[in-house]
């Protein structure tokens, strides 16, 4: 997966089996996004976290066109 992201928005990330992508991600070489108002159970696996609400940082993230 060399140069891939995973941007993980608005979840606890602790439901399987989609939880678990996260892991799988990283071990394969993406970077980790996790975007969420509180903390989640993959936090240690991300690259970067933006806490917040999710309405405020989305769009700051992807402009609308």
């Amino acid at each position: 997966l060399g140069g891939y992201l995973l941007l993980a928005i608005g979840t606890t990330l602790g439901v399987y089996p989609i939880a678990s992508m996260v892991p799988v991600a990283k071990h394969a070489g993406a970077r980790i996004v996790i975007v969420n108002g509180e903390a989640t159970e993959m936090d240690d696996l991300a690259d970067v976290l933006l806490r917040g609400s999710i309405s405020e940082i989305l769009p700051r993230l992807v402009p609308a066109r």
